[in-house]
């Protein structure tokens, strides 16, 4: 089950910390220049995406390498993320509300979770935390996922995703992404991008690092 949102999955490979950063990055390719903003190029087979009915996928074969640019930036070296307590939750930036995010999770605070989305979804969400084995599922998932670290920022249909990278005492890697919007209460966390394509194939991508 996603929690709260997250396009989550536990990519096992039993690397050393720095090996996992740089097999990360290295499916990711930025390009800048003085005139345009900073743009991140994703690639992924078509055999890797998750949903058969991507669109990116259409008259392509299992092993066409796709490959796609977004407006966005790497973090070199990658910003951690610091747990905070509910009293100090803070949702002015993007990375702020990350934090407030993992933290919530990590708690497993029903209600601090339902705060950190967007108005419009927090019915629908409760509904999903309303399963106490769901919950304590979620909350497991992220105590042990390890530290974290945001990884790239990408811009995908006017929403502002944040790409990171979790590693546990045994070296085992979690790539995460969460989806915000910007709103009058600060940047909260949507589901509107669960089902969209652009975020199956850059998911793939970072599920199926390679360096290049």
């Amino acid at each position: 089950m996603e929690i709260g949102g997250w396009a989550m999955g536990r990519h096992a490979v039993v690397v050393a910390a720095l090996i996992s950063v740089i097999s990360f990055i290295g499916v990711l390719a930025e390009s800048s220049c003085r005139s345009t903003p900073p743009r991140v190029t994703f690639e992924a087979r078509v055999s890797d995406l998750r949903k058969p009915s991507n669109s990116f996928a259409r008259n392509k074969a299992p092993d066409d390498l796709l490959q796609l640019s977004l407006p966005g930036k790497l973090l070199q070296p990658p910003a951690p993320v610091i747990l905070v307590p509910r009293s100090a939750a803070d949702w002015s930036t993007p990375e702020r509300a990350v934090a407030s995010i993992i933290s919530a999770n990590v708690a497993g605070d029903v209600s601090w979770m339902l705060e950190n989305f967007v108005r419009p979804e927090r019915e629908g969400v409760a509904r999903q935390l309303a399963d106490p084995a769901a919950l304590k599922r979620g909350r497991d998932y992220y105590r042990n996922a390890g530290k974290a670290s945001i990884t790239a920022s990408v811009e995908i249909r006017g929403f502002t995703v944040l790409f990171l990278l979790a590693l546990d005492d045994d070296g085992d890697a979690t790539f995460l992404n969460a989806a915000l919007s910007k709103t009058p209460e600060g940047w909260k966390q949507t589901n509107a991008l669960a089902e969209d394509d652009t975020l199956d194939l850059v998911s793939a991508a970072l599920h199926t690092a390679s360096a290049r």
